[in-house]
């Protein structure tokens, strides 16, 4: 099947189920996308805040708190990072947490020296007598100094448990987290490994990767990040699995002369896109392959929170904004809190954008949209011309 850019950008938004018709739930995006990638900074709202308010309607905040920490049905877990998927799916990651709690064993010992083997046993304790309890109360065995600070090995101990599923996240202030046993927080999850063998589940773990994304090449990207699927000759193993099975079906895009994978069953979504703006996370799945989206969408973005502000082209917390299937453009925000008003420190419009009345209209209609969103007053433009 071949498609031109157009075709696979109108493909790829509706995948994502940004700018349609659709009326959808949280339930619903995660059955189409698999995971949100999880980060603590919050500005206008934390990543996957930021993620969902694109795609669920009438979405606040504490719906997603809720979902994690009340209703459970949601789960703090390792996907391709730190990410939120459904507690339904912990089972099937039983590889990710050995691998994991692998690793943090060698990172402690390689990059701090640091010994906490012999307390797991004493954290797990206090967690199973005391939890929920915060990290912070929790102070058995050494502290390390290092370049980064200083790193106590009970928290490492804690880590380890957490990234292996004997413990889970009960609740949350912020980046504050309390901890119970898992048994405690989602008495309702299986935790036994369902995958007969790790070609088994690689084959599952690449084919929901590429329903994170809905469309992806065959190159070494952060969109596939993870010790089971980051060698480019493993895919193309798996690759060819799948599409022997039908899950997944080859694309070609006029321009680029990569092939391209998309999950079959998603050939059957009808497209029906608005011509309205929405603000994407700067982790929005749609994102997670740069240079696909640099490719497909002519858009070059970089997250530049971690680039020193004197070589930043942009800014601090720079949001993309897509309209209908093209991306438009770049907007920040000034730090928003409970229901001050929502600033706009600056607008950037890709280069063949015009800012005309329609278009500034249509801005000022999501922006009220957003601020509605974040529970804030009201929109205030810090530059008056905008």
């Amino acid at each position: 099947m071949n498609w031109t850019k157009q075709q696979a950008r109108g493909y790829l938004v509706n995948y994502h189920m940004i700018n349609t018709n659709n009326i959808n739930t949280i339930t619903d995006v995660f059955n189409r996308i698999q995971s949100i990638q999880y980060d603590p900074l919050n500005v206008v709202g934390t990543n996957p805040e930021l993620v969902l308010q694109a795609r669920v309607s009438n979405f606040k905040k504490d719906m997603l708190y809720n979902a994690l920490y009340k209703e459970r049905y949601l789960i703090d877990g390792w996907d391709k990072q730190m990410c939120i998927i459904k507690a339904s799916d912990f089972p099937q990651f039983s590889f990710i947490r050995e691998n994991r709690a692998s690793l943090e064993t060698l990172w402690a010992k390689k990059y701090l020296n640091l010994e906490f083997e012999h307390i797991i046993e004493d954290v797990y304790q206090v967690i199973k007598d005391t939890g929920p309890i915060l990290s912070s109360k929790i102070k058995i065995g050494e502290t390390k100094q290092h370049r980064w600070g200083h790193t106590k090995a009970s928290s490492v101990a804690i880590s380890y448990l957490f990234h292996k599923g004997i413990i889970g996240i009960d609740s949350r202030n912020n980046t504050q987290k309390k901890y119970d046993l898992i048994e405690r927080t989602h008495p309702h999850i299986k935790v036994e490994n369902p995958f007969i063998s790790e070609e088994e589940f690689i084959e599952y773990y690449l084919l929901r990767r590429i329903k994170s994304l809905g469309l992806v090449w065959n190159k070494n990207s952060v969109a596939f990040s993870g010790l089971h699927i980051n060698g480019k000759n493993i895919r193309t193993k798996f690759l060819d699995i799948l599409q022997n099975k039908r899950l997944i079906s080859e694309i070609t895009i006029d321009g680029i002369e990569d092939k391209f994978y998309v999950p079959t069953e998603a050939l059957e979504y009808p497209i029906v896109l608005n011509d309205t703006i929405t603000i994407l996370a700067p982790l929005d799945n749609i994102l997670w392959d740069r240079a696909l989206v640099e490719k497909l969408f002519n858009f070059s973005y970089t997250w530049e929170v971690y680039v020193p502000e004197s070589k930043r082209k942009f800014g601090y917390y720079v949001l993309p904004l897509l309209k209908g299937s093209e991306i438009i453009g770049r907007i920040e925000f000034s730090k928003q809190r409970k229901k001050e008003p929502l600033k706009v420190i600056d607008i950037w419009l890709e280069p063949g954008i015009k800012n005309t009345k329609v278009l500034k209209k249509e801005l000022d209609e999501t922006l009220h949209k957003f601020a509605q969103y974040l529970e804030a007053t009201e929109v205030i433009y810090e530059h008056q011309d905008k």
